[in-house]
């Protein structure tokens, strides 16, 4: 099992591979330039263009668009004069990365690069005349859209698919037509075409193969893979582009409630922290409503730290089976449901989370499990099996719940194999904490490095099981989850330190979730 690397991808990984490279330091212009290289250089070495032939390259506004750019200037060198449509307006460029290389071919190349601007499809003829009467014109490069397509196409790009699609009809003894990356019109995670899509005799696919994609296809008679300079580390580490997706925003019609309910469960005579920072943090992320289920005794010191708590508790010390009944209740209200801050190791606790995991078996509710509860289900496993849950163990803990021991942090690969069998072999996710978190479904393995030494402090730990909450909570897979939780509660780490400076406690981090985020968002 190569747990780094896959054979094909969506377009939603590739998106994370991109954000996470920028994360690494590589900017974006920089995978674009590779992009407009690559594929210039393979049309040249295939023999598809000699010198004085000419290329028509077909542009949208994204950055599909943008690597058609940079491929014009890079044919330029071969000798190549290209004709570069631009089908949109200069405005609607969407990235920084395109419009710098549109600025580039429209300003500067006035000798290597013709620009045409269609605004909308009656334009479009004034091209057909232009490729028609030009023999030299032999590659058609399709660069309208890239890998976010979906429903319907909107014109003038409609039409243009069209264009391109009669010319390589009409012209097909002399023009070849090149999709960069994926032929425009089809869905690179299904290989289907909802409305219509450009007939490619070849696609250069960037990075990796596109899980949609076969060369049996209609739409494309063969698929070429060229590195862009991805690293593996952007597969590896989780990343900026790891939490983007995951940040999800509320709807216009939102209502009370839809962006996530959480039911945190803990606390214990001895704990009341613990608790209160998992759902502080569920609250400063921003989840409409969190309830957290204490016993009795340190249930006024929960209320006090917020006016927000919404605190619910039972007789006693240390939670026990008298609190099923309305834990029940509440979990069938919760989105997820998180167990152990503060706990305790009671038997009469052990019993109560016994039954609780029947109960979010019963419901298949997804719930994260922490702190004592990972003690409490050591003699448990079989309830967690195949669950939609999250683990989130240190070294110590995990030796504890399944009796491992694991190589050192640094070794990626033999800490990784351990991790995710464990994980394959329980069908659930593990979130191994340390100096570099593991974090793996069976399927997949990612590593977090964010963080900081300061952070081995009390209360950290909660912070981080909340946020696996908070994830979960507004429509997360765990493995997702887990994943943006680890990186994010280490970035909040490194932040404290960085404008408190490095004696910050856990309710800092709790208090800087959202700075936080956006000083990322804005990195």
């Amino acid at each position: 099992m190569n747990l780094f690397h896959s054979d094909k991808i969506t377009s939603e990984e590739m998106a994370i591979l991109d954000n996470n490279s920028e994360w690494l330091g590589i900017p974006k212009s920089h995978i674009m330039e590779c992009a407009g290289y690559s594929f210039a250089t393979e049309i040249m070495n295939r023999g598809l263009l000699r010198r004085g032939s000419r290329a028509a390259i077909f542009c949208g506004t994204g950055n599909n668009g943008g690597d058609g750019f940079v491929v014009a200037r890079h044919l330029s060198h071969f000798g190549i004069k290209s004709l570069v449509i631009l089908v949109g307006t200069p405005d609607r460029i969407r990235t920084k990365e395109a419009q710098l290389n549109w600025n580039i071919i429209f300003n500067n190349l006035n000798y290597s690069a013709t620009t045409e601007i269609v605004k909308d499809s009656s334009e479009l003829s004034k091209i057909i005349n232009i490729i028609k009467g030009d023999k030299n014109f032999h590659v058609i490069i399709d660069g309208l859209l890239g890998t976010g397509i979906e429903g319907k196409i909107r014109e003038p790009i409609a039409s243009t698919i069209d264009l391109i699609n009669n010319l390589k009809k009409s012209e097909h003894e002399r023009i070849s037509v090149i999709s960069i990356d994926v032929p425009s019109g089809l869905d690179p995670n299904t290989g289907k075409v909802s409305d219509k899509a450009v007939k490619a005799d070849l696609v250069i696919t960037f990075h990796r193969m596109k899980k949609g994609m076969s060369s049996s296809n209609e739409f494309m008679k063969e698929i070429l893979e060229k590195s862009i300079g991805i690293p593996p580390e952007a597969s590896i580490f989780v990343g900026k582009g790891d939490l983007i997706p995951t940040l999800k925003k509320r709807r216009k019609d939102v209502h009370k409630g839809d962006f996530g309910k959480i039911l945190i469960i803990g606390g214990s005579k001895n704990y009341a922290g613990a608790p209160a920072y998992a759902s502080l943090t569920g609250i400063n992320f921003g989840i409409d409503l969190v309830i957290t289920y204490v016993p009795e005794v340190i249930a006024d010191v929960l209320r006090s730290f917020s006016p927000n708590m919404i605190v619910r508790a039972n007789k006693g010390n240390w939670l026990n089976i008298n609190a099923l009944e309305d834990i029940t209740e509440l979990i069938k209200w919760a989105d997820s449901v998180l167990i152990g801050p503060g706990l305790g190791i009671e038997k009469e606790t052990e019993k109560l989370l016994v039954e609780l995991l029947q109960e979010l078996k019963q419901y298949q509710k997804p719930y994260v499990l922490d702190a004592d509860a990972l003690k409490l289900v050591k003699d448990h496993l079989e309830l967690i099996k195949g669950m939609p849950i999250i683990l989130t163990p240190h070294e110590g803990e995990l030796k504890i719940m399944m009796d491992v021991n694991l190589p050192p942090y640094y070794d990626l690969d033999g800490r990784s194999k351990l991790i995710s069998n464990l994980a394959k072999k329980w069908g659930i996710t593990l979130l191994v904490k340390g100096p570099y978190d593991y974090i793996s479904n069976g399927d997949s393995l990612k590593i977090n490095k964010t963080g900081c030494p300061e952070m081995s402090i009390g209360g950290t730990g909660d912070v981080l099981a909340g946020l696996c909450a908070c994830f979960i909570a507004t429509k997360n897979e765990p493995f997702q989850s887990a994943c943006s939780a680890a990186f994010l509660n280490g970035i909040i780490g490194e932040f404290c330190k960085k404008i408190i400076g490095e004696r910050f406690t856990a309710l800092d981090m709790v208090n800087n979730i959202n700075n936080a985020i956006k000083n990322t968002l804005d990195f």
